[in-house]
């Protein structure tokens, strides 16, 4: 059955992304049999929401988090969660400067994932002390590899938006947690609990004007939400400082997600567009 003019034109939008931001592999040199499991799309189908179906046209939801909390290790069956959170909160509080909250992080001993095969912290990345704050998802190998966030691929997306918009001066680029959790997993409520405190005093330092929160583990980390980023988008949102401030937050697709959902590229961009208009 010949393909449908839609699938047409979703492939030549695909394949046009890719080529505009030169990315490698546009082509795979040999033919994938997408019928076994090990090669499907990690990204499940589905049909779009409603409310955002005029903005996403054919875009495929981005799935439901992924719950592993089930998966304990049989070491962390008597962890103390709470008491970490305390000595996290307490640690985080007390730093200065943003250099001494990573050398707070790096010291931070009750964090299971940091015992996950990670290299080290991953620290965030930037030209100066950025007006805008853009936080990630769980750091991928390249990023674990140069323990700073946003190096790889999506980080290159994130990049290009900036330098269209004329921020690539003006931003911090944070990734969703501080260490590579084994196989960058989905993140756990114990690993959004133990690094909520330090994000929040991280903001708190920087002292953005806006921040950016590129899929589900920003939200969970900095909003302390569940909620989707299709519930979120296009609607400001308040992260409450301990100093008393508000700094608006703008929730949007994550940039690995782009690249085998090149048609959200429409909302993203409208995303970065609404969360910037005041700078």
């Amino acid at each position: 059955m010949p393909p449908s003019p839609q699938q047409i034109r979703e492939w030549e939008s695909y394949l046009s992304f890719l080529s505009d931001h030169e990315l490698e592999d546009t082509f795979d040199p040999e033919p994938t049999n997408r019928l076994l499991a090990e090669n499907k799309s990690r990204f499940a189908g589905g049909p779009a929401n409603s409310a955002q179906a005029s903005t996403l046209a054919t875009v495929t939801p981005l799935p439901i988090a992924t719950r592993v909390n089930a998966l304990r290790p049989e070491n962390l069956k008597n962890f103390n969660l709470d008491q970490a959170v305390t000595l996290a909160t307490a640690l985080a509080s007390q730093a200065p400067t943003i250099e001494a909250l990573y050398t707070a992080i790096d010291g931070f001993a009750d964090a299971p994932m940091r015992y996950e095969g990670g290299k080290g912290v991953i620290r965030g990345r930037s030209a100066t002390q950025g007006e805008v704050l853009i936080i990630g998802e769980v750091p991928d190998a390249d990023e674990d590899e140069a323990l700073e966030a946003f190096t790889g691929k999506p980080g290159r997306l994130v990049d290009a938006a900036l330098k269209a918009l004329g921020l690539t001066e003006r931003a911090t680029l944070l990734p969703g947690l501080f260490w590579r959790p084994a196989g960058s997993r989905p993140a756990t409520d114990e690993d959004v609990a133990l690094t909520a405190p330090f994000m929040t005093r991280l903001i708190e330092l920087s002292a953005p004007k806006t921040v950016i929160l590129l899929g589900g583990t920003a939200i969970r980390v900095t909003l302390g939400t569940s909620d989707s980023v299709q519930k979120l988008r296009g609607k400001p949102q308040d992260i409450a400082l301990p100093n008393g401030t508000k700094v608006p937050a703008y929730a949007t697709f994550p940039a690995a997600f782009l690249l085998t959902q090149p048609l959200a590229k429409k909302a993203f961009w409208a995303d970065f567009l609404a969360a910037t208009a005041s700078l």
